[in-house]
This record gives structure tokens, C-alpha cells and sequence, in this order.
């Protein structure tokens, strides 16, 4: 009973501080209302990191490469918009091209996908992942999707409750929210992903149209495994998505020109 009303009252407490609270991201530019705080959405990567090691893929057994990768992708976030947190970056042993961004930092990519790329596409691919955490996509999807069910989960995990109904609980939310963020993101998100890709390749030192090169790469080829990029998704189609990313390289380097 005592367990139930400090789970009562900490519940209550964090709808009256988190429920209206906005926050300024600088990558959106905008105030946002964003309840999950940038700990709870750690605390959501590492659970999901736990789920994909465990039931879907294992990482790739080769340190020198592990270290190659971690190198690049923490290059890129040194130039992002989002530095609260620590970024994780992961090969994953499969042939397919994929690659995937999880809450609070946690980046993979294939195995398959990783050979096939030089650095500028790789760092091309890192960058829209990286672009995806930053502007806090998965978070805000998982705020509409599942509201306050998600803080409810992370109170009880907080609280170290072992009942067996709570575990159910905290583990049906685990499942929705892997569901949840392997269905994609919207046009939207998307193409703003492009956008701040773009722009953290020409801060890291790296030519833009690596990006184009690599959704190219992936429009016509789809892996040994028939599974598709998660970058490839049907909202928008891929010619808008490189139309789009030919648009921001050309207003990129037209605005570092009147700079200079």
C-alpha cells in the first residue's frame, strides 16, 4: 500500500512539473512540449539497446571497425545541435542495408551497409541518424503515441517495483515503443532529418553530396536481405528526398559565399 501512494504521488508530481512544460530544442529552433526529460529518454535508449542485442542482432565482432565508426559519428556530434547526451554508435553483424537511431543516442548501422560505403557516406548516414536524436523525433512520437503511459512504465521502474502485473506492464510499453520507432518517421521528419544532415556534414568538413550519393546507393539497391534503409521509407519518395537535399546543398553553399 505504502508503494502505491509514493507511485501516486510521484505520478501526480510529475504531471503538474513535466504535463505543460515546454523546452527550446536548437535544433527545430522552436519551444516544444517535451515531458520526457533528457534522462528518461536515456533510460528508454538503454532498455531498447538491451532488446536489440538480446532478440534481434548482435554486434559486429570487430573492435578496429567498432572504434572506426564510434571516431566518425562522435566527429559529427561534436558539430550537432544536441550535445546533452552521450551518442552511442554500433555496427550491427547483418548483410542487410539498414541503419537506425534508438532514444537517447544509441545509432547503429548493418554490417552490409557499413562495407558498402566510403567515410563521406557513412558520415552521410550517421549524420541523418544523428539529425533524428537531435531533434528529438522518436521522443516526440512516443509522447503521442503513448502520453503519459510511458512516464507511468518509468515511475514503476524507477521505484524498482517487482510485482509481476507492474513487469507486464513495463514490458508491453518496451514492446510499443520498439514497434513504435521501427515503423519509421514521417515525411516530415524526414526530410527536416536531410536538412540538419546537410548541415552537420559541411561543420564536420564533409562534402554534402555524400548524402545524395548514399540515398541514391540505397534507392536501387536493397540489401541481401530485401530490407530497405530506414531513411527509405514511402513518406516522401526517394526523388523528393534527393531533390530536396540537392535544394539545401545549393542554399548551404550560396549562404557560405556571401559569408566569405
Amino acid at each position: 500500500m505504502q508503494k502505491q501512494i509514493v507511485f501516486l504521488t510521484c505520478l501526480c508530481l510529475l504531471a503538474l512539473m513535466t504535463g505543460c512544460s515546454t523546452v527550446y530544442n536548437p535544433a527545430t529552433g522552436r519551444q516544444e512540449h517535451i515531458f520526457i526529460d533528457s534522462a528518461q529518454e536515456v533510460q528508454i535508449g538503454r532498455s531498447m539497446d538491451r532488446q536489440v542485442i538480446a532478440t534481434q542482432y548482435q554486434p559486429w565482432n570487430d573492435p578496429v571497425e567498432q572504434r572506426r565508426l564510434n571516431v566518425l559519428g562522435q566527429k559529427l556530434v561534436r558539430v550537432s545541435d544536441r550535445q546533452d547526451i552521450v551518442y552511442r554508435f554500433q555496427i550491427l553483424d547483418s548483410p542487410d542495408y539498414n541503419a537506425f537511431a534508438l532514444p537517447g543516442g544509441y545509432v547503429y548501422i548493418f554490417k552490409g551497409l557499413y562495407e558498402k560505403l566510403d567515410e563521406p557516406e557513412l558520415a552521410a548516414v550517421l549524420a541523418h541518424e544523428i539529425s533524428h536524436v537531435a531533434a528529438k523525433h522518436s521522443v516526440k512520437r512516443l509522447q503521442s503515441a503513448l502520453g503519459y503511459n510511458l512516464l507511468l512504465g518509468l515511475v514503476f521502474v524507477g521505484l524498482g517495483n517487482d510485482d509481476p502485473q507492474i513487469t507486464r506492464q513495463i514490458g508491453a510499453v518496451s514492446d510499443t515503443v520498439f514497434d513504435l520507432l521501427s515503423r519509421g518517421y514521417s515525411r516530415e521528419d524526414e526530410l527536416f532529418s536531410d536538412r540538419l544532415a546537410v548541415k552537420y556534414l559541411l561543420a564536420a568538413g564533409y562534402d554534402p553530396e555524400a548524402l545524395v550519393r548514399a540515398l541514391e546507393f540505397l534507392d536501387k539497391e536493397k540489401g541481401p536481405g530485401g530490407r530497405v534503409f530506414e531513411i527509405l521509407s514511402t513518406h516522401p519518395r526517394m526523388a523528393e528526398r534527393v531533390r530536396k537535399v540537392k535544394e539545401e546543398i545549393r542554399m548551404s553553399e550560396k549562404q557560405l559565399t556571401i559569408k566569405n
